[in-house]
């Protein structure tokens, strides 16, 4: 059997073991300075043209979340727009169009003195826009977040402001103002303004519609230059061509519609896909309207004109609210003023109302008060008074235009009122010598006739004094009095 022999150990020097090499001081310099300037790209560059980047680590708090309240259904009938009554509870945004991370002034009217007030921000379940997405399937169903908190003043007035979030998953938030503990609530919604480059402008402060001027150069000879207000892609606020060097120099151009802060003008080249960009700073809009008159009846027509909305923006007008269908629309000029507008009042609104101005680009928006009268009409018969027999007809002043006015008379203290006549007056609310009542025989001391106007729904009141007859007087008794078809309302 052979035996296994033993290999002798090594006697040869050891081999070395294999190190790390070593970073250089240098090396570890170096990046992290690449990493500073990736740090300060993104919070300098990309904001500055409209592209909102999250911070490193920073997040934003999350504020409570409440269910807030519906406010009331709409029951007034304005050009076929179902529209609020007077004294409801209203809320305006400024601005309208809000960038991510800026700040929103809510304005409140119609909350009761001293109640407390909570501004909640959340999904709008609304019909959006002509050209907008609507949220996400379930957004619309996300419970919103208390963002302010105001105390209704004097005359239930109340302003607030809140720094709107700096992410936002669809494009129209809902702003809600809620009585604390009560039941005035308004709604309004705010839309989310969407969003590289030489370029130089004249100024670097204005707001919508100011004519600054543009210098670019870097395109391609000739080629069309699309110009955008604080984003890249969609329509063009306005095209220019390149000269033979590919530049523009000093051409007058308007500042667009965009969101109030800081935005950029983009240049971006149709065939070479070229691109330049310039820091702006867009101020806000603050619109004025006027109204006359400031005080009107139903039938009667207040008139309204307007500056300070974007050039050539359709204004929207609604009635007691800043959201919802609008009764109407004007068109603003190159200077983003109006005028000549109106519209005509309905009968079924009483007392204080508001018209609530928002520009469709802009979102410029701002209200204006206005009150509706009563009417006060004033009757009379054809005699002061007589013996019984005889025969009244009535005269009649300041009823609604063209309004059926039905007649009743008591007879007595305590008696049911009776209709006996029906008569319309003319375009001038006024009748002269129209129907016609017997005083019964048996009538005594007083006959109280009123006249009520079936649109106004306003009444004069006359009293007729019967003389005493001396005997029984026989007249007949007249025949129950149906109101014709025509004379209904």
């Amino acid at each position: 059997m052979q035996t296994l022999k033993r290999r002798p150990a090594a006697t040869g020097p050891r081999r070395k073991k294999r190190q790390r090499p070593k970073i250089s001081r240098k090396r570890l310099l170096v990046a992290a300075a690449a990493a500073f300037l990736l740090v300060m790209l993104g919070r300098s560059l990309l904001p500055a043209l409209g592209i909102q980047t999250p911070s490193l680590g920073e997040g934003d708090a999350e504020p409570t979340q409440v269910q807030t309240k519906a406010p009331p259904a709409p029951t007034i009938d304005l050009n076929g727009v179902m529209v609020q009554g007077g004294g409801a509870a209203m809320i305006t945004l400024n601005p309208g169009l809000v960038r991510l991370g800026g700040t929103v002034t809510v304005q409140g009217s119609g909350f009761d003195q001293g109640s407390m007030v909570d501004v909640y921000l959340g999904p709008s379940s609304a019909p959006q826009q002509p050209g907008q997405a609507r949220p996400p399937s379930g957004a619309a169903a996300a419970k919103p977040k208390q963002v302010a908190t105001a105390k209704a003043g004097k005359w239930g007035v109340f302003t607030a402001n809140f720094t709107f979030p700096n992410t936002m998953t669809t494009p129209v938030q809902e702003v809600t103002a809620q009585a604390r503990g009560g039941d005035k609530v308004a709604k309004a919604d705010a839309a989310v303004a969407q969003g590289a480059g030489q370029a130089t402008l004249s100024a670097v402060v204005g707001k919508p519609g100011d004519t600054i001027t543009l210098t670019a150069k870097g395109f391609a000879p000739g080629e069309q230059l699309n110009v955008f207000w604080g984003r890249i892609n969609g329509d063009p606020n306005l095209t220019l061509k390149a000269d033979e060097g590919g530049s523009v120099g000093k051409t007058p151009i308007r500042v667009g519609v965009t969101a109030v802060g800081t935005t950029s003008l983009v240049v971006v080249g149709k065939t070479s896909g070229a691109a330049a960009s310039a820091p702006f700073q867009v101020l806000r809009l603050y619109p004025s309207i006027k109204l006359a008159p400031y005080a009107v009846k139903a039938t009667q027509k207040i008139t309204f004109s307007g500056g300070g909305f974007a050039p050539g923006e359709r204004v929207l007008v609604r009635l007691n609210a800043a959201g919802g269908q609008p009764v109407m629309a004007v068109q603003t000029d190159d200077a983003g003023t109006f005028k000549g507008a109106g519209i005509v009042m309905p009968f079924q609104l009483k007392g204080a109302q508001s018209l609530v101005f928002t520009g469709e680009q802009s979102r410029a928006s701002v209200s204006s008060g206005f009150t509706i009268l009563p009417f006060t009409p004033q009757a009379r018969t054809n005699a002061y008074g007589g013996l019984p027999g005889t025969v009244v007809n009535f005269y009649a002043t300041q009823f609604a235009p063209n309004e059926a006015v039905h007649v009743t008379v008591k007879t007595a203290k305590g008696a049911k009122p009776e209709l006996v006549a029906a008569f319309r007056v003319d375009a001038k609310g006024a009748a002269r010598a129209v129907g016609q009542y017997t005083v019964p025989g048996d009538t005594e001391d007083t006959v109280v006739f009123q006249l009520h106007g079936q649109r106004s729904d306003a009444t004069a009141t006359v009293n007729f004094k019967v003389d005493k007859s001396g005997g029984p007087v026989d007249i007949p008794s007249a025949k129950p009095y149906v109101v014709p078809k025509d004379l209904e309302n």
